[in-house]
């Protein structure tokens, strides 16, 4: 989601504040109480805080599940009933910096992946399976790749590919209008400056939040943020991303960027990828490049559908029942 982001930074905010006039944006902030849910749990690991939840089935089959750039933990509560149905225990990290995790500096996709190893010792857990959304994508390869031995399959939706083995994944990016790679390398101070008030907008004025994200989405986006329940957990989930500033985001961001420390063609676990026809977050591009990389992929491109896959009901039951082939195994 890091596409509303880079909008709100290139456009002067007097042309952003015209989006509070959105009625439809101002009634899922204004008029559906938020509810309380999605408290994190902690692990303290050398003085740093982790923030985790769990959804779904208490005792069902665990999935970790990696959040979007700007997202969150908050995620696990689209998927939080379909999960129970399907009897798959969802845990998620809010990365660091993001959400309630401590920042730690210098923090790689592997140091994700040693992380989910961290949480899967201290719950016990041997094998599992992943999941990742967006900006998720990246971690949970990287996790399938560090991990295989415990990783049982890895589904990327609507993910990032690896930029240093996919070398138009920059210009993919500026055909779609993402100018943040770019803004990030050249000026790093000015892209670190814009994402504050694109952070001050996404705090203090959701509606125009809403307004420039709606704007940018496919159709099939858009019919799903019709319901309020989904709006307003939508706008929790990207503010809860931003309470702590802009550094844990960037950082987030710009290890995506760069060349990874490993390569798709090492990745020895299932990986089931997922993308939309009409994504206008995510070049489709990605998707296709991952899947003529990792040795074991399959890859599924839904014409019709846009970039919010997860909040998908239907999308999920597709997704729920791919895993329950590995919970019989």
């Amino acid at each position: 989601m890091s596409r509303i982001l880079f909008l709100l930074v290139s456009m002067p905010l007097w042309v952003v504040l015209p989006g509070c006039a959105s009625t439809k944006a101002d009634r899922v902030v204004m008029e559906v109480q938020q509810p309380d849910d999605g408290a994190p749990r902690f692990s303290i690991w050398n003085t740093r805080r982790v923030a985790w939840l769990e959804r779904g089935d208490p005792q069902g089959f665990p999935v970790f599940y990696a959040h979007g750039n700007p997202g969150s933990r908050l995620e696990l509560l689209f998927l939080d009933a379909k999960a129970k149905d399907y009897g798959i225990r969802l845990i998620v990290m809010d990365r660091p910096g993001i959400g309630a995790s401590s920042f730690v500096p210098d923090y790689g996709l592997l140091d994700f992946a040693a992380d989910i190893e961290k949480l899967a010792d201290e719950k016990g857990l041997d094998g599992f399976g992943l999941m990742g959304w967006s900006s998720g994508g990246p971690p949970v390869l990287a996790t399938a790749y560090y991990l295989p031995r415990r990783v049982r399959f890895a589904i990327s939706i609507s993910g990032y590919t690896n930029f240093g083995e996919y070398n138009k994944a920059r210009q993919a990016m500026s055909e779609y209008g993402l100018h943040g790679p770019k803004l990030s390398e050249e000026h790093p101070v000015l892209f670190k400056q814009a994402l504050k008030v694109a952070r001050w907008a996404d705090l203090t004025l959701p509606g125009v939040y809403m307004a420039v994200a709606e704007a940018e989405m496919a159709p099939a986006d858009q019919a799903l943020l019709n319901d309020k329940k989904r709006s307003e957990l939508f706008v929790r989930n990207q503010q809860e991303a931003l309470v702590q500033g802009v550094k844990g985001v960037i950082q987030d961001l710009e290890v995506q960027w760069a060349a990874w420390p490993f390569s798709l063609t090492n990745i020895q676990v299932p990986v089931h990828i997922y993308q939309g026809g009409k994504d206008t977050f995510v070049p489709v591009e990605f998707a296709q490049h991952m899947a003529q990389q990792i040795p074991d992929a399959s890859l599924s491109i839904l014409p019709e559908s846009g970039h919010l896959l997860p909040l998908d009901q239907q999308f999920m039951d597709r997704v729920f029942k791919e895993i329950q082939h590995y919970m019989k195994n």
